[in-house]
């Protein structure tokens, strides 16, 4: 008996469009970026920190990403920078918002200031870009809103209530607004990743926890930036045009549902 080679599957295809990734310039949201240039994406990053290190990792592999400086909390600086991304790469039809502001801290020790800049940026930057991209989604009759929420909503943990409620919001506004884009050809959904091995995490966390976290999963290993990008880029394609309204827990099976 002999065995034919499987096919290699087909990639998916992005050519044609523009997406927008808040947060690009590190961790999850780098590698989002990174995946939807690679699959033919024109890419714009949009964040506080320097994207130079997204762009010569996108010039390596011989894509592109654009960086546009933006402090998420300033709904005029969203504006200022979409008007900047539909200048130089058209209007978005792929939104992804994967920007977030992330510390540990026991409830009762996080200011009023800390709340309301967590609660800025993770959260109220999504409304203030959902309003921003949707225009041309609908022009389009075509577009993909991702948000990256978190799978400590489910598991829990300490410290982090005002990330925790940051990320609800998110998947609220994703079964939310689902309901009033869909006859537009615009879906929204969240992909929760669970404990990463972002570099920003690993400098807070030690191997002990990342190990006791692995244990605790179906995978017994810990998410990868890469892990996340993947889902992201399907949700983005066509092949998910009838996926909406939905939160997809990427965390290696730890919050089994």
């Amino acid at each position: 008996m002999t065995f034919e080679p499987k096919p290699e599957p087909e990639r998916v295809n992005h050519l044609g469009r523009v997406a927008l990734v808040t947060g690009a310039s590190s961790g999850i949201g780098q590698a989002i970026a990174l995946r939807l240039a690679h699959d033919g994406a024109r890419v714009a990053n949009i964040d506080i920190a320097s994207g130079e290190q997204t762009e010569d990792l996108a010039r390596r592999e011989r894509t592109q990403v654009r960086s546009f400086a933006c402090d998420l909390s300033d709904p005029a600086a969203i504006r200022d920078s979409l008007a900047a991304v539909s200048a130089a790469l058209g209007a978005p039809t792929i939104a992804v918002h994967a920007a977030a502001v992330l510390f540990l801290k026991p409830f009762e020790q996080i200011s009023a200031d800390e709340w309301r800049r967590t609660q800025a940026v993770n959260q109220e930057a999504a409304f203030h870009l959902g309003q921003g991209v949707l225009p041309g989604m609908r022009a389009a009759q075509w577009g993909r809103i991702v948000l990256i929420a978190s799978s400590a909503f489910w598991t829990g943990g300490p410290t982090m209530t005002h990330y925790i409620t940051s990320k609800g919001g998110l998947m609220g506004l994703a079964h939310g607004l689902a309901a009033e884009v869909g006859e537009l050809g615009v879906t929204v959904n969240c992909v929760a990743p669970g404990l990463t091995r972002t570099t920003r995490v690993q400098n807070s966390l030690s191997d002990a926890f990342f190990g006791q976290v692995a244990s605790l999963q179906s995978i017994r290993r810990n998410g990868t930036p890469a892990d996340q990008a993947g889902v992201v880029s399907f949700l983005a394609s066509d092949d998910a045009a009838f996926i909406t309204g939905q939160t997809l827990i990427v965390d290696g099976g730890q919050a089994l549902s």
